[in-house]
């Protein structure tokens, strides 16, 4: 199995574990893409009516000191990236994302859990992309966007390491990071 594909598996099983650990009810979309677009979890409130969307982006840092965010296409440099309520960003230790051989090895110790509201992680991830746009190639030639991964510092991401409380608004409305920052 492709390891990139795996590791995206990998990462929305873990997430959906660490939800249930942290006592949030949260169920698989189970790929069914055309019904949950851009959401791979849903997420229970206090309200019935209401649910939380959650997509989960998986990969590892290939830099010191900086967090996976996502794959890029040209058009992420003017569009929104991310539909879903929240973002989790699963990333993976780098040395046990290139040596797992599938056989129980991983676990909870090689994951960290970067918990986005929406508009926070479209910012993130726009701004991560536009550095990368600036630089140029190694020839000094511009830079195309047409695939690869988008990494952000460290530092712009560390307030939402495992901010799972995020995911439990009591009321069934949307946390910002704002109201985090009220309450850390």
């Amino acid at each position: 199995m492709d390891k990139k594909v795996s590791h995206g598996l990998i990462g929305e099983a873990a997430v959906y574990a660490k939800c249930w650990m942290h006592g949030i009810p949260t169920y698989f979309t189970g790929h069914l893409k055309k019904n949950f677009a851009g959401s791979d979890l849903i997420l229970d409130t206090n309200d019935p009516r209401r649910k939380l969307w959650v997509q989960v982006k998986t990969g590892y840092p290939t830099r010191d000191h900086e967090v996976y965010l996502a794959m890029h296409r040209e058009k992420d440099l003017t569009e929104s990236k991310f539909t879903a309520d929240y973002v989790v960003f699963v990333n993976l230790d780098p040395e046990v994302a290139s040596t797992h051989t599938h056989n129980g090895e991983l676990d909870f110790a090689a994951f960290k859990y970067y918990i986005v509201p929406r508009d926070d992680a479209n910012r993130l991830f726009r701004e991560a992309l536009q550095r990368k746009a600036k630089r140029p190639k190694r020839d000094g030639t511009p830079r195309k966007l047409t695939h690869g991964e988008v990494q952000a510092p460290e530092e712009d991401v560390a307030k939402y390491l495992d901010a799972w409380e995020l995911l439990k608004p009591s009321d069934g409305k949307r946390i910002t990071s704002k109201d985090r920052k009220n309450t850390t």
